[in-house]
């Protein structure tokens, strides 16, 4: 009588987690804490969701509708940072009365988040 043990037909867990990992959908919610060596500072928490995206990620900034990705989570991570700098610098040089209706919530919503040092 062949005897098999369990361990030869059970799937090793990395490999099943290889086979799962392109198909699960994870979504982290992930503060920002500075903005250093930038001068700008957090008015109060900021929060974004870091989601896999087909062989990268992306960083989404709900609330004002503002995305960046990259090939790692800490790429889509420094990229969101630096395009909710460059968008808030971007927005607030603007006269009030030159920006759209959606630029102007942009630039509401980062202001709640977002100044420059003095």
């Amino acid at each position: 009588m062949l005897v098999r043990s369990k361990k030869s037909k059970l799937p090793k867990a990395q490999d099943v987690r290889q086979n799962l990992e392109p198909h699960i959908l994870a979504m982290f919610a992930v503060p920002i804490n500075t903005f250093a060596p930038e001068p700008y500072e957090l008015c109060q928490p900021l929060l974004f969701v870091l989601q896999r995206e087909g062989d990268g990620f992306i960083a989404s900034f709900f609330d004002a509708n503002i995305h960046a990705s990259g090939d790692t989570q800490e790429e889509a991570f420094r990229n969101l940072k630096s395009v909710l700098l460059d968008i808030f610098d971007s927005l607030s040089a603007e006269p009030a009365n030159r920006l759209g209706p959606e630029p102007r919530r942009q630039l509401a919503v980062l202001q709640q988040f977002i100044r420059k040092k003095s």
